[in-house]
């Protein structure tokens, strides 16, 4: 079987692309010192300063649990009924709290250890971008929004939350409001993390693209603790186009918005957050196929940033 050759300007593009990503500020210039022992106490620091986090978000709870105005299990599935919406808004609240005090932690732990400014981290050598941010909600919102929509038609769970007639216009506005906050918290205290923290710290382990990319992604995904070998692998993929899109454009921006227009999409458009991801049955294989080509839509928008990036540079 003959080998097959792509025509010269997309091979001189992808190897110019793979090339910029190498050199990317977030991972440019990363050697530290003993880089294995700074990443033992890395992880060390991190689980202490999680730890404490925690505990101060459940002692800053208690009195409001005490007092009866939140649920004794913030993340049980909210009984269904006219009033679960109001139960779901303490729910993503509590959510996004939650994952950024982890956040946090995670991004002042790498901060001590590898003696490095916050801004390192996230958007090295400029100031955080709006635009990125918004463009990547934006397309995502669009993509992800029509990718449930269309699986609900194939495995049909119900109307959308905010359509729900079900649920009173003040409940759903209110969810739609809260959903907006607690999963923009969850979306970027995730991204800090994952395409932040982690991608700086194996950057200074490995030069190789291939390893970033899938050590980031893999991770990402595996923390989910989903069983479900199929929205592993969705997931997965979700974590590999969102590495890819921060090294690209040296920062993370980009990847909060599309990480936040998708999880607000599933919320909104898909069922109550507590019970989005407790269905009984298994996702089919089938819906890779959607996934993945709204995944290389968002992954053409990020390239289409940075080609108008570039062309916006002096030269």
């Amino acid at each position: 079987m003959s080998r097959v050759e792509f025509p010269g300007f997309i091979q001189f593009a992808f190897r110019a692309a793979v090339e910029q990503a190498r050199n990317s500020p977030l991972i440019a210039e990363v050697r530290p010192a003993a880089p294995w022992k700074r990443l033992i106490a890395f992880i060390a620091l991190s689980a202490l300063l999680m730890a404490t986090a925690m505990v101060a978000a459940i002692l800053l709870t208690l009195p409001f649990e005490s007092a009866g105005l939140l649920p004794t299990d913030l993340f049980a599935v909210a009984p269904e009924g006219p009033g679960r919406l109001w139960d779901e808004n303490v729910s993503v609240l509590a959510l996004g709290l939650m994952l950024g005090f982890m956040g946090g932690a995670i991004l002042l732990a790498a901060k001590i250890v590898y003696r490095a400014p916050v801004a390192a981290f996230l958007w090295p050598g400029r100031r955080l971008s709006w635009r990125q941010l918004g463009i990547g909600f934006a397309v995502m919102s669009v993509v992800g929004g029509v990718s449930v929509l269309v699986y609900n038609l194939i495995d049909p769970i119900g109307p959308p939350p905010i359509f729900n007639l079900a649920y009173s216009i003040e409940s759903r506005l209110t969810y739609i409001l809260a959903a907006s906050v607690g999963l923009l918290i969850a979306a970027a205290a995730e991204e800090v993390a994952f395409r932040g923290v982690l991608l700086r710290v194996t950057g200074g382990l490995t030069r190789s693209l291939i390893l970033l990319c899938m050590i980031n992604a893999l991770i990402f995904s595996a923390v989910h603790l989903d069983p479900d070998p199929v929205a592993f692998v969705a997931r997965a993929l979700s974590g590999l186009v969102w590495t890819w899109a921060a090294l690209r454009l040296g920062g993370i921006e980009f990847a909060i918005g599309a990480h936040w227009a998708n999880n607000l999409a599933i919320a909104l458009l898909g069922e109550p957050l507590s019970g989005a991801g407790l269905s009984a049955e298994a996702i089919p294989v089938s819906a890779l196929a959607l996934e993945f080509v709204s995944l290389v839509i968002v992954l053409a928008a990020a390239e289409r940033l940075v080609r108008n990036r570039q062309a916006q540079s002096p030269a």
